[in-house]
C-alpha cells in the first residue's frame, strides 16, 4: 500500500473510531446506530481524502500518444529545475536576473501547459528543446565562470549568452501568448455575440 494510501487510511479509520467513541461511549447512544454514523463517516472520509486527478493526468490517460506526451512534460519539469538551479549559480547580477525572468515565463508555461494539456503538441518545440537547450548554454556559462578563463572567445560567449538571454524571454512570452490565442479568440467571439445580442434587445 502506497504512502498516501495509508495516509487515507489512517485518519478515515481514525474519524470513524472518534465518532463512534463519542457517541457510543461519552454519549450513550445505540451502539448499531453509533456504529452506522462511524461506518458513514469512515466512507464520507475516504471519498474525500481520496487525490482528484489533474486535467494533465485525465488529458493524458485518454490521449493515444499518452506515454510520449507524459515523458514531454516530465523532461520539461526536470529541465525547468536545472535552468533554476543553474541559474544561482551565475555570478553576475544582471544575467542571473535575465536568466531567472527566463526561467520564470518558463514555468507560466508549464503551468499553463498543465490546466490546458490539449496544447501541449502545439508546445512540443518548448518541452523537447528549448528548454534543454538554455539549460545546456548556462551550463556552459557558469562552466567558464567557475574555471574564470579571460580569453577571447570565452568573453565573446559570455557576452553572447548575456545578449540573447533577454531576447530569448520574449520568445518565451511570444510562445506563451500563442498558446493563448485560441482562449483569447474564443472570449473575443462570445463578446461580440453578446454585443449583438443586447443590441437586438434593445438593451445596449
Amino acid at each position: 500500500m502506497k504512502k498516501r494510501q495509508k495516509r487515507q487510511l489512517f485518519w478515515s479509520l481514525a474519524g470513524a473510531a472518534g465518532v463512534f467513541g463519542v457517541l457510543a461511549l461519552a454519549l450513550r447512544w445505540n451502539y448499531f446506530f453509533s456504529a452506522a454514523l462511524a461506518v458513514g463517516v469512515y466512507f464520507g472520509l475516504w471519498l474525500l481524502l481520496t487525490p482528484r486527478p489533474d486535467l494533465l493526468t485525465l488529458y493524458v490517460a485518454g490521449h493515444p500518444d499518452a506515454a510520449q506526451l507524459q515523458e514531454m512534460m516530465e523532461e520539461a519539469a526536470l529541465d525547468l529545475v536545472h535552468v533554476k538551479t543553474t541559474t544561482g549559480k551565475i555570478d553576475d547580477s544582471q544575467t542571473r536576473q535575465d536568466a531567472a525572468a527566463l526561467a520564470q515565463t518558463g514555468d507560466r508555461i508549464f503551468d499553463y501547459l498543465k490546466d490546458h494539456p490539449e496544447q501541449i503538441p502545439s508546445a512540443h518545440r518548448f518541452l523537447t528543446y528549448y528548454l534543454d537547450t538554455v539549460g545546456r548554454v548556462l551550463d556552459q556559462y557558469v562552466a567558464h565562470q567557475d574555471a574564470a578563463l579571460s580569453t577571447a572567445e570565452v568573453e565573446a560567449f559570455q557576452q553572447k549568452v548575456r545578449q540573447t538571454l533577454p531576447g530569448l524571454r520574449v520568445g518565451f512570452e511570444n510562445q506563451l501568448a500563442r498558446l493563448m490565442a485560441s482562449g483569447r479568440f474564443d472570449a473575443e467571439a462570445d463578446l461580440q455575440v453578446m454585443e449583438s445580442l443586447l443590441k437586438m434587445e434593445g438593451l445596449s
